[in-house]
C-alpha cells in the first residue's frame, strides 16, 4: 500500500442517504491512512453530516446540477488518491484523465443482489488494496455529533416521554411513500402503547402536519431547521420509523433503532443491518428488478403499474407495530450490572504491602444513603485484616451511619471543600488543620470511594501530604501521582455497591458477601418501641435533600390512606426535624390513620423503624438503601435525575415507579419541568404496593423472610 498524502472522496449521487452509505469506506480509507488529509466532495446539506467527523479533515461543497463543475475544480489540487461512487455526467472519465496517480471509480459495479451496498464499497477498496483488514471494524456508517449538539436536544426536548418515537413520513416520490391514514393509524397505536411521538416537518409541511392532526394527543411537529439539529433530536430517540429516505439512512448511522418501509428499492442492498429492521412491500413484485431499480418501470413514472397505489401497500399498520415494539423492548437506557459473572480483572491475592496495613482510612464524604452502601466493602475490609483499626471518615449526616457499622472502630466527620455547595467559606488553614488531623492518625492506607461523577483527586491529595503511604482509587485520569493505586474507571452505569466493591477487589481484597448490612444497636429498637402500635405498619417517608426527587405529598398521602384502608394498617411517617414545616398538609389528609415521628427518631432507630416495617413508601432516598439492607418490601417514586442501575435496591422486594423521560438522567437539584417523571397516579402507587404485599406473603409462607419484628 502506497504513502499517501491526500486523499479525495467523491459522493456525488445526490441524496443524504448515499452519502451515510459511503460513511463506512470513507472511515475505512481513514483509518488505513491516518496521516494523510481526507476530503469529501458532496452535495449540499447532507455534507454538514460530515462536520465533527473525526476522520475526514475537510469538505468541499458541490452546487446543485454543477456536479461536473465542481469535481473538475476540486481536481485541481493535487490528490495521490481519488475515489467516486459517481458514474454520470462523464466524471469518472475526468478522475481518470486528472493527475492524481491513483484512482478508482464507479464502486458501483457488479453489486451482488443480496449484499449491502456500503460492504460492497469497502469490499472493492479492500481487494485494490486501499484499505487494510484491521481499519474495518463494522461497515455500520457512523455519524458524530458533539455533545453540545446532544445537550442542546435534549434541552428543546426537555421532559418528553419515553419511549420517544420519530415518524418520518415524507418521501420525494409518491412510489415510495405509505399512505397517511396508515400513519394515521400506526400512530395512534403507539400513542396506546405508551410512546410519545414526534413528525419533523421538511418539504411537504402540509403532510406532517396532517398526520400529526390526524393522530392527535398533540403529537409536536420538529420544524424545519438544519440536517443536524434534526439529527441531533433523532439521536436521542428510542426509535425512528421512515419510509426508504435518507433520514432512515441517518438514524440507523446514530445508533438509533430503525424501522424502514422500503418500496422500489431492494431492503437488502439498500436496508440497515441488524439489529434495525427492513420491511420490503411486495417483495415479489413481477417488475422488481434486484441489481438495479432504476431499472423498474415505476422508478420514472413514479407510479405503480398494477392494483395498488404504492410499494408500501402490502405493508400493514399491525405489521409495522408489531416491528415497532420489537425494537422498544426492551429499551437500552441503562446496562444491568455484570460485574458478580463477569470479572474485569484476573483474580490475585491480597498483596503483602495490603495485608501489612494495620490502619487503616476508609473515605466516603456523601450522604447517608451513599454512606450506607459502603457497607458490603466495610465488611469484606475486616474480614480480611482482623487487627487492623479501621476508620471512616464521611461528611457529618454520612457520619450519623457509624453506629450501625459493627466493622469500624471510629468515624471522622468532616465537611470537605471539594464536596461543598458553596457553603464552606475560603479557609486555607482549614484544610492544613485536615492535613494534620490525618497525619497524626499515621494511617498505613486510604481507600477512597466515590461515584462516577467524583475524582478521588482531592482527597488522594490530602492523603499524600498526610503522608500516608497507600492510597487507592478509581481514576479517570492517567498518570494519576496522588494515588499509588489507581484503578480504572467502570461503566458509568455500574450499581454503586458493585463500583464499591470492584475497587477493593482490584488490589485483591476478597469480597465473600455482596449484599447491604446494617446492625441495630439494641437501644436504638426499646426507644423506638414505646411510640409504635403493637402490630404490623406502613412506614412513609416522602422527603429526601434534593427537591427535584420529591414525589408530590397530596399524591403520597392518597395512596398512603387508601392503603392503610385496605390493609387495615397505620401509617407511620417519618423524616428530619427540617420536614415538618411541609407535613401539615400531608398529616391532615391522612387524619387519624398517621403515626408522626417526624423529626423524632435518630438514624439508628429510623433504621430500626424501617426494619420493622410491614412496606415501605419512600422516594429514591437513603430509606430504600435501610429496607434493602433489611429486605423489607418498598414502592419507591424513583425521579429521573439518575439511572436506576446505579442505585436501585438489588434484593429487597420492590416496585420502582416513574415515567422515563428524554431529559433524564439529569443530576439537577430542582426540576425545570414539573416532575414529570414523577407524574404517577396515586392508584398506581397503590396497585404496586399490592402486588408486594401478595408476594411478600407468598414468600412468609415459603421461606423464613419476615420484616424485623421490634
Amino acid at each position: 500500500m502506497p504513502n499517501l498524502h491526500s486523499i479525495l472522496f467523491i459522493e456525488l449521487l445526490g441524496g443524504m442517504g448515499d452519502l451515510v452509505i459511503a460513511l463506512p469506506a470513507m472511515h475505512a480509507l481513514a483509518r488505513s491512512h491516518p496521516t494523510a488529509q481526507f476530503t469529501v466532495l458532496t452535495f449540499a446539506p447532507a455534507a454538514t453530516l460530515l462536520q465533527s467527523d473525526p476522520w475526514v479533515d475537510r469538505v468541499l461543497i458541490a452546487e446543485p446540477g454543477a456536479a461536473r463543475a465542481a469535481v473538475e475544480r476540486a481536481l485541481q489540487q493535487p490528490f495521490d488518491l481519488v475515489v467516486s461512487d459517481t458514474n454520470y455526467d462523464g466524471i469518472a472519465d475526468l478522475i481518470q484523465q486528472s493527475s492524481a496517480p491513483y484512482t478508482v471509480t464507479n464502486l458501483w459495479r457488479s453489486p451482488p443482489p443480496h449484499q449491502r451496498v456500503s460492504d460492497r464499497f469497502i469490499e472493492l477498496l479492500t481487494q485494490d488494496g486501499w484499505i487494510a483488514a484491521d481499519a474495518v471494524p463494522s461497515s455500520q456508517p457512523f455519524i458524530h455529533l458533539t455533545a453540545s449538539e446532544r445537550a442542546t436536544a435534549r434541552t428543546v426536548l426537555g421532559a418528553t416521554y419515553r419511549p420517544l418515537v420519530v415518524l418520518c413520513p415524507e418521501a420525494g416520490m409518491v412510489i415510495k411513500r405509505w399512505s397517511p391514514d396508515r400513519w394515521i393509524h400506526l400512530g395512534r397505536a403507539l400513542q396506546s402503547q405508551g410512546a410519545s411521538l414526534l413528525i419533523p416537518v421538511g418539504a411537504e409541511a402540509d403532510l406532517a402536519d396532517a398526520i400529526a392532526q390526524g393522530i392527535g394527543g398533540s403529537t409536536p411537529l420538529w420544524p424545519r431547521g438544519s440536517l443536524r439539529s434534526l439529527a441531533a433530536v433523532m439521536a436521542v430517540a428510542d426509535l425512528v420509523i421512515a419510509a426508504d429516505t435518507g433520514l432512515a439512512q441517518i438514524a440507523a448511522a446514530l445508533q438509533v433503532p430503525t424501522l424502514t418501509l422500503f418500496g422500489p428499492s431492494w431492503h437488502e442492498r439498500y436496508g440497515q443491518p441488524a439489529p434495525h429492521i427492513n420491511l420490503q412491500g411486495f417483495p415479489d413484485c413481477p417488475e422488481r428488478r434486484i441489481h438495479n431499480f432504476t431499472e423498474q418501470c415505476c422508478w420514472y413514472s413514479g407510479s405503480c403499474p398494477f392494483e395498488w397505489q404504492t410499494c408500501l401497500d402490502d405493508l400493514s399498520p399491525e405489521r409495522v407495530l408489531e416491528a415497532a415494539l420489537t425494537l422498544l423492548h426492551p429499551l437500552p437506557h441503562c446496562h444491568s450490572s455484570v460485574i458478580e459473572s463477569v470479572r474485569e480483572f484476573s483474580a490475585t491475592a491480597l498483596s503483602p504491602e495490603w495485608q501489612a496495613v494495620r490502619k487503616l482510612l476508609v473515605m466516603r464524604l456523601d450522604n447517608i444513603g451513599d454512606v450506607i452502601m459502603t457497607s458490603p466493602v466495610l465488611r469484606a475490609l475486616r474480614q480480611s485484616l482482623p487487627e487492623a483499626e479501621i476508620t471512616l471518615m464521611a461528611s457529618p449526616a454520612g457520619s450519623q451511619v457509624a453506629p450501625l457499622f459493627p466493622w469500624i472502630d471510629q468515624v471522622l466527620p468532616w465537611r470537605v471543600l471539594w464536596q461543598d455547595l458553596g457553603k464552606l467559606d475560603f479557609d486555607p488553614s482549614r484544610e492544613l488543620h485536615l492535613i494534620e488531623t490525618l497525619r497524626s492518625q499515621q494511617f498505613d492506607a486510604a481507600i477512597i470511594l466515590t461515584s462516577f461523577s467524583q475524582s478521588p483527586h482531592p482527597a488522594a491529595l490530602v492523603c499524600a501530604l498526610a503522608g500516608i503511604p497507600l492510597r487507592l482509587g478509581e481514576s479517570k485520569e492517567t498518570d494519576a501521582a496522588t494515588l499509588t493505586h489507581a484503578v480504572p474507571p467502570a461503566a458509568e452505569t455500574l450499581h454503586q455497591v458493585e463500583r464499591n466493591l470492584r475497587l477493593i477487589e482490584w488490589v485483591g481484597f476478597p469480597v465473600p458477601n455482596r449484599r447491604l448490612a446494617l446492625q441495630i444497636p439494641p437501644k436504638a429498637c426499646a426507644s423506638l418501641q414505646s411510640r409504635l402500635p403493637g402490630g404490623p405498619y406502613l412506614l412513609l417517608t416522602p422527603w429526601t435533600s434534593c427537591p427535584s426527587r420529591n414525589y408530590p405529598l397530596d399524591r403520597f398521602a392518597v395512596a398512603a390512606r387508601q392503603l392503610s384502608g385496605f390493609t387495615g394498617w397505620p401509617v407511620v411517617v417519618a423524616g428530619m426535624a427540617k420536614d415538618r414545616a411541609a407535613a401539615t398538609s400531608l398529616l391532615q389528609q391522612l387524619g387519624d390513620c398517621a403515626i408522626d415521628l417526624i423529626g423524632n427518631t435518630s438514624l439508628p432507630e429510623f433504621a430500626a423503624l424501617v426494619a420493622a416495617a410491614q412496606l415501605v413508601l419512600t422516594n429514591n432516598t437513603s430509606t430504600m438503601h435501610i429496607a434493602d439492607a433489611f429486605n423489607v418490601p418498598m414502592v419507591i417514586l424513583f425521579a429521573g435525575t439518575e439511572y436506576e442501575c446505579q442505585w436501585q435496591p438489588r434484593h429487597a422486594p420492590n416496585r420502582l415507579l416513574r415515567r422515563s423521560t428524554v431529559c433524564s438522567p439529569c443530576y439537577a437539584f430542582t426540576c425545570a419541568y414539573n416532575l414529570q417523571c414523577l407524574d404517577i397516579a396515586p392508584e398506581r402507587v397503590v396497585s404496586a404496593a399490592q402486588d408486594l404485599l401478595t408476594q411478600a406473603e407468598s414468600i412468609v409462607g415459603q421461606s423464613s423472610f419476615e420484616p424485623i419484628r421490634l
